[in-house]
């Protein structure tokens, strides 16, 4: 056996090298640029959809309003309100959580101005709170099911993202990888420069109190007391 390869099989290893070398190159090229700006174009498409449909329902609100009537703004300040109104946007959460059995570790709240294509005069002093939801789930149920529970307010929302943490890779069948650790992002609009419509925003429906006494209250004396 000769301990030189030929010319001609030197050319045939020289053609599967380049093969793998360009097979690998097209896995690389996939994974870290093609699939990640993908991605994002498709989170930026998904955004402007949801922009434009509140942009859409804001322009309907606008355009049903009739300029001869005497009307309270209740009714449009439960999708719009005129004040951030935090606190019921944590209620709605926490309504969520119960019932769709996932676990909320955390919430941030932040305030901006929106960036819509063609805003009218009339509604660019709209803004949005934007919550990030920390929520643990065991199954993709869970996850659907605090969505659909928060967006089931009566007021305007809408999900900006979802980012899902990494969790450890499996390696066994038999072997779980522990509950999904993910952050979702909710939108929801106000309108803070109508100061004079503050007095009807809508109500907080908190829980009513447990009616328990209060212990740091000291006890009053009833009827006469005997002094010696």
């Amino acid at each position: 056996m000769s301990k030189y390869f030929t010319k001609r099989q030197m050319e045939i290893g020289l053609v599967v090298l380049a093969s793998i070398f360009f097979i690998a190159l097209a896995f690389y090229s996939l994974y870290t640029l093609y699939l990640p700006t993908k991605e994002q174009r498709d989170q930026a498409a998904l955004q402007l959809s949801t922009e434009r449909d509140t942009l859409f329902a804001l322009r309907k609100q606008l355009a049903n309003k009739d300029p001869d009537k005497t009307f309270t703004s209740r009714p449009l300040q439960q999708k719009v309100p005129v004040i951030p109104l935090e606190d019921a946007l944590l209620l709605q959460i926490e309504k969520a959580e119960v019932k769709s059995g996932s676990r909320v570790h955390g919430i941030v709240f932040s305030k901006e101005v929106p960036e819509f294509e063609d805003m009218p005069e009339e509604m660019q002093n709209v803004e949005r709170v934007l919550m990030e939801v920390e929520l643990v789930a065991d199954t993709y149920d869970q996850v659907e099911m605090f969505i659909y529970e928060v967006e089931e307010m009566k007021r305007i929302l809408n999900v900006e993202s979802i980012q899902f943490k990494a969790t450890a890779e499996k390696t066994e069948e038999e072997v779980a990888t522990g509950p999904m650790e993910l952050v979702i992002s909710f939108n929801a609009f106000f309108r803070p420069d109508l100061i004079n419509l503050q007095n009807e925003a809508p109500k907080i429906d908190a829980p009513p109190a447990a009616l328990k006494e209060d212990p740091t209250t000291l006890n009053k004396m009833t009827g006469d007391e005997n002094v010696e």
